[in-house]
């Protein structure tokens, strides 16, 4: 599998990058431990080298699978981890609410990057990120002075945030984060606009998640309904919003048959089309995920004209 610069953080990415949310066993189904680090080495057998993760997903056992599935490999793997939801009593948090409460405090992050590190059996984490920070946390320097504290001490390589777009922007704007994640794909070119031009100015690695929107390019309603009982797409408002995008799936479908190829690569493709981006996460749950997903990090990419068109600019 190609890969690609991480910004100017010297760093090579690949440029499909395993999502590890899945392995966390909880927000979308239930995955036994041994299974689920078979999927880890069957995505690395594939090419894949670079894997995100966060101390929120199931509650630290993405962290823990991940850390004991690179162990012998470690040196030729970069790991994003993600700091700064608050995990519960009994370790996990996946309660579908709407409000899950977040701690951005120096202290928290510090100790947050200690225990991600026991979990991910290693001495380093390769970039560690603020997890979904509001606007108002990425404007105050503390968190930030926090993650350049870290790196000094050689805990971390790099840091950065993944957040909204406007957020992402943000804190390349005010403190210059070598690395950014948000979501981006075809229903929602925000980061295009917000996010890559700053990035490719000021030298910015680009993750770029949720490349099938969380599958709203990809499901239709029977597709939901297959879903296991504890997926969280299960609920009404991503049906609704499924059903607002019927044209540009069908958009999609159009362009994917003429380049012979199927709509799940193109959606792929679409976001590595864009230079600025540095990978793009994708989420794993079986090895068939790795074997659809993995010829699409191979160009050819979306040209600019085939962008536009999918667009429909």
């Amino acid at each position: 599998m190609t890969e690609r610069d991480l910004g100017t953080t010297g760093m090579r990415v690949s440029s499909l990058c395993m999502g590890c949310w899945e392995i966390g066993g909880l927000s979308w189904g239930p995955m036994a431990s041994l299974d689920a680090v078979a999927l880890v080495h069957a995505a690395f057998d594939a090419g894949i080298t670079t894997f995100d993760t966060a101390e929120q997903y199931g509650g630290g056992r993405s962290e823990t699978v991940l850390g004991k599935a690179l162990e012998g490999i470690r040196g030729e793997t970069v790991i994003v981890t993600k700091v700064g939801y608050l995990p519960g009593s009994d370790g996990a948090q996946d309660l579908h609410l709407d409000f899950e409460p977040q701690d951005f405090s120096p202290s928290r992050i510090q100790q947050a990057c200690e225990l991600s590190l026991r979990r991910l059996r290693t001495s380093y984490i390769d970039a560690l990120l603020l997890h979904d920070p509001p606007l108002q946390i990425v404007r105050q320097p503390e968190p930030f002075e926090a993650l350049r504290r870290l790196q000094q001490a050689g805990k971390i390589r790099w840091w950065g945030v993944s957040a909204s777009p406007e957020a992402a922007a943000e804190a390349i704007r005010l403190w210059d984060a070598p690395v950014v994640e948000s979501p981006f794909h075809l229903a929602d070119d925000s980061v295009a606009r917000h996010v890559l031009p700053l990035a490719t100015e000021r030298g910015t690695g680009v993750l770029a998640r949720s490349p099938f929107g969380s599958g709203i390019l990809m499901l239709d309603e029977a597709g939901i309904d297959r879903l296991p009982v504890t997926d969280w797409r299960r609920r009404q408002s991503f049906r609704d919003r499924v059903r607002q995008l019927t044209g540009l799936r069908e958009r999609l479908g159009a362009m994917a048959d003429a380049r012979d190829e199927p709509p799940h690569e193109t959606a792929i493709r679409y976001v590595l089309g864009h230079e600025a981006v540095s990978c793009s996460i994708v989420g794993i749950s079986s090895e068939q995920d790795i074997q659809r997903n993995a010829p699409a990090g191979d160009p050819p990419h979306l040209s600019a004209k085939e962008i536009a068109e999918l667009k429909g600019d």
